[in-house]
């Protein structure tokens, strides 16, 4: 076994075995090649690539009502939206722990900012399952799809939940979370990678995955961007597992993607046929690929 591979399989049994959720959150800045999630450090940013998204397509912040999937342990994303002048924002968490004292700096910071926003239009649930059918007009989430394991059923809730020519954001982290190696999760079957591997909530999706199940779901899916490491997926792709080394490489090395998702029946969508991200937003491939 080569050392990287070596050093790889003792760091993810060291995450899966001993670093808990709770763990992380005290020690997580401190480890090498962790990374804190941005919605704790800068939930603005993340209101402003939506909102810069949505601008692409044509779609306002400003009226809308908006459900954001996955929000993580406070509501700053949130308010930041609320902010752009968002009807309402819905937060949903259904894992992280709600950290009270963090979402207080959220809000105050937004408060001083925009003193004149109710941000009382900004409410937190932990389950979709109450939510009104057609009651967003716009679902975002960030870096929370790589995260999902039953995608179908995901996809058939936030189908109700949009409304018909409503539009979703999904802004998706395809990289190994254990970010010195993008590409290692693809060399292991999926017993070993479940066992002894996965920190429990990395199933290892790639991006037609996705397409292919939100088109199942109801779902026209186009990209507004994407960026592939060619080279970091060239460092594994004579190790591929099985599972992995017969699909195509030009979807495997994908590490980020946007993804445009408009509720409206969708067919066979055209292949994904740009070599590198860049200002044409490339389609889907067809729905015949792998599903989630």
């Amino acid at each position: 076994m080569r050392f990287d591979s070596l050093e790889y399989v003792a760091l993810r049994v060291l995450r899966r075995f001993f670093f808990t959720e709770k763990r992380l959150a005290v020690w997580g800045s401190r480890l090498p090649y962790y990374r804190v999630n941005q919605g704790v450090t800068d939930p603005t940013a993340i209101a402003a690539a939506y909102a810069a998204d949505l601008g692409r397509l044509g779609v306002p912040v400003a009226g809308k009502r908006i459900i954001e999937i996955g929000c993580g342990a406070a509501n700053g994303t949130g308010y930041a939206l609320a902010a752009l002048g968002a009807a309402s924002v819905v937060c949903h968490e259904p894992y992280a722990r709600h950290d009270v004292g963090l979402d207080a700096k959220h809000l105050e910071s937004m408060v001083i900012r925009h003193p004149g926003v109710q941000f009382s239009v900004v409410r937190r649930v932990a389950a979709l399952a109450d939510q009104p059918d057609a009651s967003a007009d716009i679902i975002v989430s960030n870096s929370v799809l790589e995260h999902v394991t039953d995608t179908p059923a995901l996809f058939a809730e936030l189908a109700r939940l949009l409304v018909p020519g409503g539009v979703m954001i999904h802004r998706v982290d395809y990289r190994d979370h254990f970010f010195k190696y993008p590409f290692h999760f693809l060399l292991y079957s999926k017993r070993t990678w479940n066992w002894f591997l996965n920190p429990g909530d990395l199933p290892r999706w790639r991006y037609d995955d996705h397409a292919a199940t939100l088109a199942r779901a109801g779902f026209d899916v186009s990209v507004l961007d994407f960026t592939r490491d060619e080279d970091g997926f060239a460092a594994v792709a004579d190790r591929l597992h099985p599972d992995f080394k017969d699909r195509d490489p030009d979807i495997l090395n994908i590490v980020q993607a946007t993804l445009s998702c408009l509720r409206r029946p969708g067919g066979a969508l055209p292949l994904l046929d740009l070599p590198t991200g860049g200002p044409e937003a490339p389609r889907t491939p067809p729905v015949g690929g792998a599903v989630a």
